[in-house]
């Protein structure tokens, strides 16, 4: 192609330009959660080391969670987020492996993580299905991370029945 002195062809401009563009932007990423179920939960909670307690019930916040503003960016770089713990109380009904027909009032710590720049969120449930991480010294824990899973709020009665159908067959 011949162009006039001083003169760059259009495609030659416009391609420096959108290089440009993507160099100053940097690297571009995006957080990918598959969609929360409690199929997947109870397949997780069942195949997990540790012991969990699937429950329905409330759950509030008794105190401000630590630290105080809740997940921070470490050294001020939002893709180095570090997550917080929050105290709560739950109030309701425990999985028997029949029904959720065993009461229990506990208190819980939700634990949440963060991925990066994402991070999970706690937040007040007056009535949802929870499971909860119970450990070794009888801590109950809520793990809350970027990708949603162990709290089903507001939950269907096709929601409670999965939890009984992954029990009974021993596979979710």
């Amino acid at each position: 192609m011949i162009c006039p002195p001083n003169t760059r062809p259009l495609a030659v401009t416009l391609a420096a330009a959108l290089a440009a563009v993507v160099i100053a932007a940097g690297p571009a990423s995006a957080l990918s959660c598959l969609a929360p179920s409690v199929a997947f939960t109870y397949g997780y909670a069942a195949d997990s080391p540790a012991n969990y307690v699937v429950a329905v019930g409330s759950l509030q916040a008794t105190g401000p969670s630590n630290p105080p503003q809740g997940a921070v960016a470490e050294g001020g770089d939002i893709n180095q987020m570090a997550g917080y713990t929050q105290a709560a109380q739950f109030s309701g009904m425990a999985f028997t492996g029949e029904a959720y027909t065993s009461p229990l009032t506990t208190r819980i710590v939700a634990d949440v993580t963060c991925v990066a720049a994402w991070c999970g969120s706690y937040a007040d449930e007056a009535n949802a299905l929870f499971f909860f991480r119970r450990d070794a010294d009888g801590t109950h824990v809520l793990e809350i991370n970027a990708c949603p899973g162990n709290v089903f709020a507001n939950p269907t009665p096709a929601q409670l029945q999965q939890v009984t159908q992954c029990y009974n067959s021993g596979d979710c």
